[in-house]
C-alpha cells in the first residue's frame, strides 16, 4: 500500500508535480517513504540557497513522529556525550568548524536511526516565482495572509514553504493524526506577526490540498524557544545539512531524462564542496531506518518548468 498520497488537483500548481513525480518515484520503488502513522507527527525544516548567486533554492523536511524520536533519543545521546559535549549544534555553514566536521559523519550514522522520511525540494532559481501571477499579485488579493509592509521576497518564500509544507502534511498525514512542526529561526518566521498570519496561509493550503473537515492540530515551534524539547536543535540539524548539501549538488545531480524515473548513482567525488561530498557519500551508501527523495523543479530547454524525484544508493529492502 502506498505511503504517499498524490495531489488529485493539476490546479494547484508546481506542488502538483512535486507530488505526481513522488508518486510515480513510490510507485516503482515501494519501500521509498517510511508511513510516520505511529503517534505524534514531528516534522523539521530547514532552507539553504536564498543568498545572491545560488543557482537553486533548497527546501528540507525531515519528517518522523514522537514514538520513533524517542526510539532514536539513545543513539543521540551517545553522540553527543561523544562529539559535542560543549552543545554546539550541527550546522552545514558551520561545518568548518574542526570540531564540526569531525562530528559530522557520526552524527548522520546517528541520524539514519531515526525512523523517518527526508524530503528535500530543489527549486532552480531560473524559476522566476513559485506563486500564479507573481507575489505582488498574491499580496494585493490576500493581504490578510501577510503582515503590513511585508516585503515580496519574503511573500514568496513565506508562500513557497507554506504549499511545500501543506504537500507533505496532506501527503504523509492521516485527517486526525496531530502534528508538530519544528522549523529554523529565519525571515520567513521571525516575528510573531509572520507566525500567526503563516499559519493562517497554511490552514487554507492544506484545506486546498486534503479538503479535510475536522483535522487534527498542527502545533509549531522554532529551535530558538526556550520551551523547544532538548532533541530539537539535532533534529532540525538534519534538514540543515541536506538543504546545503544539495545547493551545492544542484548542479550535479540529474534533471529529467525523458521519462518519468530512474535512479542513478551520483559521484560524488565530482562535488568541489568537501561538506557536501560527505554528505553525498553518505547518502550513496547509508544504513538504516531514515528514508530520503528529493524533488526538484527545473526548467528544460523550452522554459517549460518540470518536476522530477530521485532518490541516492540501494533502497531499503523492508517496509
Amino acid at each position: 500500500m502506498a505511503v504517499w498520497k498524490r495531489m488529485t488537483d493539476p490546479d494547484a500548481g508546481f506542488t502538483y508535480g512535486l507530488s505526481d513525480s513522488l508518486s510515480i518515484l513510490e510507485n516503482v520503488h515501494p519501500c521509498s517513504l517510511f508511513p510516520p502513522t505511529d503517534g505524534v507527527m514531528v516534522i523539521g525544516s530547514d532552507y539553504s540557497g536564498q543568498h545572491k548567486g545560488a543557482a537553486h533554492e533548497a527546501y528540507s523536511f525531515v519528517i518522523s513522529t514522537m514514538s520513533a524520536i524517542a526510539d532514536w533519543e539513545p543513539s543521540r545521546l551517545a553522540f553527543r556525550q561523544q562529539w559535542l559535549t560543549d552543545g554546539r549544534r550541527m550546522s552545514f555553514k558551520q561545518l568548518r568548524d574542526a570540531v564540526r566536521w569531525q562530528a559530522l559523519v557520526p552524527f548522520l550514522e546517528s541520524a539514519c536511526t531515526l525512523r523517518g522520511n527526508l524530503v528535500t525540494v530543489l527549486l532552480s532559481r531560473r524559476i522566476p516565482t513559485f506563486i500564479e501571477g507573481g507575489a505582488d499579485l498574491l499580496l494585493k488579493a490576500l493581504p490578510v495572509w501577510f503582515p503590513p509592509n511585508t516585503p515580496v521576497n519574503t511573500v514568496e518564500k513565506m508562500y513557497v514553504l507554506a504549499s511545500l509544507l501543506a504537500m507533505i502534511v496532506g501527503g504523509l498525514r492521516c485527517e486526525q493524526q496531530s502534528s508538530l512542526w519544528i522549523s529554523d529561526h529565519d525571515e520567513a518566521l521571525d516575528t510573531n506577526d509572520k507566525r500567526e498570519s503563516f499559519a493562517v496561509m497554511l490552514s487554507h493550503l492544506i484545506y486546498g490540498v486534503t479538503k479535510w473537515k475536522d483535522p487534527a492540530t498542527i502545533l509549531f515551534g522554532t529551535t530558538g524557544l526556550p520551551s523547544a524539547p532538548p532533541w530539537a536543535e539535532d533534529f532540525a540539524a538534519i534538514p540543515d545539512l541536506m538543504a546545503g548539501t544539495f545547493c551545492k549538488l544542484g548542479g550535479l545531480l540529474p534533471t529529467f531524462e525523458g521519462n518519468k524515473h530512474w535512479i542513478r548513482t551520483i559521484p560524488s567525488h565530482l562535488a568541489e564542496d568537501k561538506r557536501a561530498k560527505a554528505v553525498a557519500e553518505w547518502l550513496q551508501t547509508r544504513r538504516g531506518d531514515m528514508r530520503h527523495v528529493l524533488l526538484r523543479l527545473e526548467p528544460d530547454h523550452n522554459a517549460n518548468v518540470r518536476a522530477s524525484a530521485q532518490c541516492f544508493g540501494e533502497l531499503p529492502s523492508h517496509t
